[in-house]
């Protein structure tokens, strides 16, 4: 299968364009991005020229029909949902923003009904649909039995919107289909009141917590264990655990990646395949990591003894320490035709 090492990502809700957890992304991407706006869709084309990029003008659910969808004075929280104008959400930072300018009817379809008709081999699901995240997730049902590896999707604990799915649904449904939380995209602060908050430059990270936590995004993955059996053909199999290493390391979890490789290479037989060491996947994980586990050579102790061992065994190459690291970066950079941002 030619394009086994092609990572593909199915985006429910792409507004914006490629997700930040994507970028940058240095294996062999193709992105599905699912948009219902038809102006924001024609823009994202536009505007997204890459031949990995593929934009879907649809709007996904659970079920296929017809329904009315809430376009919002902030296009971007339009939903098929009403807003609930006296939640957190909207009343006391986006007063106004959440009132509905009009109502149209638009034509819903599942995911899986896609994935069959165009026999796709979908890897990652990203949901953010202002409020039918759950939904169109149970419309993908058989497309996460197939493989799908990693679900990212934004939840709420306290409703934004009228009869909105909250996140024990969302968690409950995927734990039952073998997935694990890998974590929450939370760091402290919600939606705060009387505007008393310390966060006046935006672009500043907050150490503080505060408000009413009613949003995040939440990642799963799929329990590493379960992949061999999901994946019984050997080079299929190394080509998930890269991935999900890879969907590990873009999403905050670098050291998850890390032993998930590890136990791979210690545990599960290690790259057999010529095919999967050639590939730019694997160059791309060889390079992440590198990057990575480098950081604990600054202080030349156990800690640092230790990720080079781990490394070593992953790779089967010693990792470059004090002045021979970068020359091993740049060289590697070199070879996927990337530049070393530090």
């Amino acid at each position: 299968m030619a394009d086994r090492y092609l990572t593909t990502v199915l985006d429910a809700g792409a507004r914006y364009g490629v997700h930040p957890s994507w970028r940058p992304f240095n294996g062999d991407l193709r992105y599905l991005a699912f948009e219902p706006d038809a102006e924001e869709a024609a823009r994202l084309q536009e505007t997204n020229p890459n031949s990995g990029f593929e934009v879907v003008q649809a709007a996904l659910y659970n079920k296929s029909g017809e329904f009315d969808f809430n376009l919002l004075v902030h296009r971007g929280m339009s939903s098929m949902l009403a807003p609930d104008l006296e939640s957190e959400a909207f009343k006391d930072l986006k007063p106004g923003l959440g009132n509905i300018e009009k109502v149209i009817r638009i034509q819903t379809r599942t995911i899986d009904e896609f994935v069959r008709e165009n026999d796709w081999s979908v890897d990652f699901l990203k949901v953010d649909t202002e409020g039918t995240e759950h939904e169109v997730i149970e419309g993908a049902d058989r497309t996460i039995d197939r493989g799908i590896l990693g679900v990212r999707s934004n939840v709420n604990f306290n409703h934004a919107f009228h009869e909105q799915t909250l996140f024990s649904s969302t968690h409950d449904f995927l734990v039952g289909k073998g997935f694990m939380l890998l974590n929450l995209d939370y760091f402290g602060y919600g939606y705060p009141k009387l505007g008393l908050f310390k966060k006046p430059d935006p672009n500043l990270p907050e150490s503080g917590r505060y408000g009413v936590l009613v949003a995040c995004d939440a990642v799963w993955i799929r329990r590493p264990a379960s992949l061999a059996a999901l994946f019984p053909d050997r080079a299929a199999h190394e080509a998930a655990v890269l991935k999900l290493a890879a969907f590990c390391h873009h999403n905050n979890a670098s050291d998850v990646a890390a032993d998930i490789l590890h136990g791979f290479a210690t545990e599960g037989g290690g790259w057999q395949c010529d095919a999967t060491r050639q590939s730019r996947l694997y160059a791309c994980l060889r390079f992440d990591m590198a990057r990575y586990l480098g950081r604990w050579r600054t202080v030349p102790d156990e800690t640092w003894d230790r990720a080079r061992g781990i490394y070593e065994q992953v790779f089967g190459e010693a990792l470059g320490g004090g002045s021979g690291f970068y020359p091993q970066i740049q060289a590697m950079a070199a070879e996927l035709g990337v530049a070393v941002v530090e």
